[in-house]
């Protein structure tokens, strides 16, 4: 099978074209958003690549082998056929699924009646002979004695089949999911209300508005293998599908992609210039406004933030803000932006105290578990040094520890009453599962998916890590909203920062 189809297959089964809902759609309860699916009462989550894509692979073989249009004349034949024979008295009492471990509980006369008229067409034994590759083939002896003995090649068709119908949406796997109901619609025992919904299937794909037809196609081969019509065979199925897919991964090897390349896409020596150039601008006008001696607690924090964003942002862009930090980076900012934010708009002295107050009180926690919990002190921290920031207002001995946050608020409410939602929800939720190791971060920056379709897309480590996405226009975003708050608080720094193009040569 081809690289390109791998990576389409790939593309196409990672790529979520359902509509999830709005988030005022989702039910909260306690601490959780329920999803609107989930809210329906007795939902059965089934899956069409896990459960009953291995069941319809003959089906996929087929449509991949021969043109589409020929095979769906094939399938309309056979299915008319069989489901006949499934009306008359004869086998009146059987549901035709014609699916591979379908077929494998159906009686002598429905299996053989089948597969004599299946391989009646010409080239069928060709189309169909990478089934023959399964040791765990339900009805082995049956499917083996028309297909022969498996050749080079027959691994890459049975990928290039599954390949096609991963996503249970697409029109392959549409194709399939319409073979597995026709023969049941024949049957007489699928009743539909109307002529004009018959011919949806009979006349599929030629009748009426696609567009509606293939999602009833679909809905309805899914209900057909809820577990209300048998819990017994639908975990008997199960068995055989866990079979294929453990069967196909051992017998055949990971495709790992190519790592994607990644470039600095700014004059990074350039702007990390301008970063400590704007420090620089920024002290010296601190330096020249400062008419006191004594403790500042607004005037040396609004500061501080604006200090400390150009300090992150400085370690960041100096190291192409692509690697992991920038996550963490984007983070801080974000936080920065909103507790600067929230006592600007708070406008209250006794908040910028307790934020200061709260900081030396955590250093002053610091210190004391230095004494008391920590038998190795970490090489990041130095015990006078702590000691001296907890010392640095008033004495350890008469500072308080606040355990909770200083301001009685977590930050998403903060941002709420600061009018920086925006923000928080932009920069600080998503990033907040990079710092806190969350699972999607995880599997976003070292895992990327094993392109053999035969191994369900499962992830597979990364060559290196994802490194892909640049931060640098959000980074420098957000150190001049920080910048801008200073205006606000009555200080007219007019500091900038701005990413350095590259020169094009010429």
């Amino acid at each position: 099978m081809s690289q390109k189809r791998a990576e389409q297959s790939a593309k196409r089964k990672k790529s979520n074209k359902a509509k999830h809902g709005r988030i005022t759609a989702h039910k909260k309860q306690g601490s959780k958003l329920i999803a609107p699916m989930n809210q329906m009462k007795n939902m059965s989550p089934m899956s069409w690549m896990n459960d009953r894509l291995p069941c319809m692979l003959w089906a996929s073989l087929l449509i991949v082998g021969m043109e589409r249009e020929k095979s769906l004349e094939l399938f309309r034949t056979v299915c008319s056929e069989i489901g006949n024979l499934c009306y008359e008295k004869k086998l009146s009492d059987e549901l035709p699924k014609l699916s591979l471990f379908g077929l494998s509980q159906a009686s002598f006369e429905l299996q053989n009646h089948f597969i004599e008229r299946l391989f009646s067409f010409p080239n069928v034994d060709y189309y169909l002979r990478p089934l023959a590759l399964l040791d765990c083939l339900p009805a082995t002896s049956m499917w083996k004695s028309k297909l022969g003995e498996p050749e080079d090649g027959d691994w890459e068709r049975l990928a290039e089949a599954v390949a096609t119908i991963l996503d249970h949406q697409s029109q392959e796997a549409t194709d399939c999911r319409w073979v597995y109901m026709l023969a049941i619609i024949y049957s007489g025992k699928y009743h539909l209300p109307t002529k004009e919904s018959y011919r949806r299937y009979t006349d599929y794909p030629y009748y009426d508005d696609q567009k509606s037809v293939r999602p009833t196609i679909r809905s309805s081969e899914m209900t057909q293998n809820m577990p209300m019509f048998g819990t017994e065979y639908q975990d008997q199925r199960k068995v055989w599908t866990d079979a294929f897919w453990k069967e196909c991964k051992k017998k055949t090897d990971c495709f790992f992609p190519k790592p994607e390349t990644s470039h600095v896409e700014y004059d990074l020596i350039e702007t990390v210039k301008r970063v400590n150039e704007g420090w620089t601008d920024l002290a010296e006008y601190y330096v020249g406004t400062d008419e006191a001696t004594e403790i500042q607690p607004k005037r040396e924090a609004s500061f501080g933030f604006c200090f400390y964003s150009l300090t992150l942002a400085l370690e960041t862009l100096a190291s192409s803000a692509k690697l992991l930090n920038s996550k963490f980076t984007l983070r801080a900012l974000a936080e920065i932006y909103i507790t600067f934010k929230f006592l600007l708009h708070k406008d209250d002295e006794t908040l910028w105290k307790a934020y200061r107050s709260f900081g030396a009180g955590q250093a002053k926690l610091t210190a004391l578990k230095l004494d008391e919990v920590i038998d190795t002190p970490p090489g990041y921290i130095k015990k006078e040094h702590i000691e001296g920031l907890a010392n640095e207002d008033i004495w350890m001995e008469f500072q308080d520890i606040e355990i909770g946050n200083w301001a009685k608020l977590d930050l998403r409410k903060m941002s709420e009453q600061s009018n920086s939602k925006d923000v928080y929800d932009a920069y600080y939720t998503w990033t907040s599962t990079f710092s806190h190791a969350q699972w999607c971060a995880v599997r976003d920056t070292v895992y990327t998916v094993c392109y053999n379709p035969l191994h369900r897309l499962h992830r597979v480590p990364r060559l290196s890590p994802r490194y892909e996405d640049g931060a640098e226009a959000d980074i420098v975003m957000l150190v001049n909203k920080i910048l801008d708050l200073l205006d606000e608080g009555k200080h007219e720094v007019s500091l900038t920062l701005a990413i350095e193009e590259v020169e094009e040569c010429t």
